[in-house]
């Protein structure tokens, strides 16, 4: 079977993009090539900057957010570390690489993984140099409410321990961001990614938030030439793109509702909600692994989430994707689950 033949649920990428604004800015940068890009990226920070209310100091670019925190831990070296989880891979594969001890505070499943400020103070008492949360979280698709969130950044702060707030979903919910609390706390550094909201995985981009100390400290650690010119000006183009962010709105608001109800009618399923642009979905019985095997037999891919801390074989995540995709998901779904009884499923059309 090859990747083309299969409907993807398993990478939760924005279905609506790449936006139009990024194919031509792509087919421009091609004259460009022969060139050497822009090492400081100075045009597209400088725009960036402006857009986020910051300076152009404030603003460090990598080849994907990825490689900003591998980047990030063996130009730090923090000796210990605390990661929020379910989380990213990544911070814990970087942390290791870097030689730190790492501590984990797991958010419950019993309380529908909310964060808790009483549980996260009490893992503060290990004092760990960095600590590595993302939000809206990168697996239950769940939001820090704001005023949590600067209740977080102070408590970092008095402890002068460093505080990667990882806001690679941020995009679709930008209200919650902590980038405007950069200014009064050095120890502040926020992950930002174009990948999922601009559906650019293939154009490694990724950016950094922080004081203008860190950037420099970061700067020496960077290999040169780390952003591509087609990377610089896509990314130019899409952060202009007004009608792409209003689509995308209407787009996720309305398939996000649609896929949520729809889930739960279906027997054995547990979709918890989510502030993001994928569903973290509970097997009543069975596990994921299985359920996977199956749907993949009908060409649809899902993720396991077995390998997450915290969950465990009976969960799954699905990405939302357009309607026709979704439905096809859900009927699947229901051949080899079945329809809950007494259970009328939303309106598809």
């Amino acid at each position: 079977m090859e990747a083309s033949q299969i409907l993807d649920f398993s990478s939760s990428i924005n279905p609506l993009g790449p936006p139009s604004s990024a194919h031509r800015a792509f087919r421009k940068s091609f004259g460009e090539l022969p060139c050497y890009p822009d090492s400081d990226a100075r045009e597209l920070r400088e725009n960036l900057a402006r857009l986020l209310g910051l300076k152009p100091q404030e603003v460090f670019l990598g080849n994907g957010s990825t490689q900003l925190i591998y980047l990030l831990c063996r130009a730090l070296r923090p000796r210990n570390a605390l990661v929020v989880h379910p989380a990213f891979s990544e911070y814990t594969n970087a942390l290791m690489l870097a030689g730190s001890e790492i501590y984990s505070y797991i958010l419950s499943v019993n309380e529908n993984f909310k964060f808790s400020l009483s549980k996260f103070r009490a893992a503060l008492k290990e004092n760990p140099d960095i600590v590595f949360v993302s939000n809206p979280n990168s697996v239950t698709g769940r939001t820090i409410p704001r005023g949590e969130m600067e209740k977080i950044t102070w408590m970092a702060h008095k402890k002068k321990t460093l505080l990667v707030i990882d806001e690679a979903f941020m995009d679709f919910m930008e209200g919650n961001s902590v980038k405007d609390r950069l200014r009064e706390n050095p120890y502040l550094i926020v992950l930002r990614s174009p990948t999922k909201y601009y559906a650019l995985p293939g154009l490694r981009l990724g950016y950094l938030l922080a004081q203008k100390q860190t950037v420099d400290r970061l700067c020496l650690h960077q290999e040169p030439w780390s952003v591509n010119t087609p990377a610089q000006r896509v990314f130019f183009a899409c952060l202009n793109d007004e009608s792409f962010r209003r689509k995308t709105k209407r787009w996720l608001e309305r398939e996000r509702e649609f896929l949520l109800k729809s889930l739960s009618f279906i027997q054995g399923l547990r979709p918890y909600p989510s502030q993001a642009n994928f569903l973290l979905v509970r097997l009543e019985q069975g596990d994921a692994l299985g359920l996977r095997a199956l749907l993949l037999k009908k060409r649809i891919l899902i993720r396991a989430c077995d390998s997450f801390a915290g969950l465990g074989v009976h969960y799954f995540r699905v990405a939302i994707r357009l309607r026709k995709e979704n439905i096809r998901l859900l009927k699947a779904l229901e051949e080899i689950m079945g329809k809950r009884p007494y259970s009328r499923a939303p309106d598809a059309l």
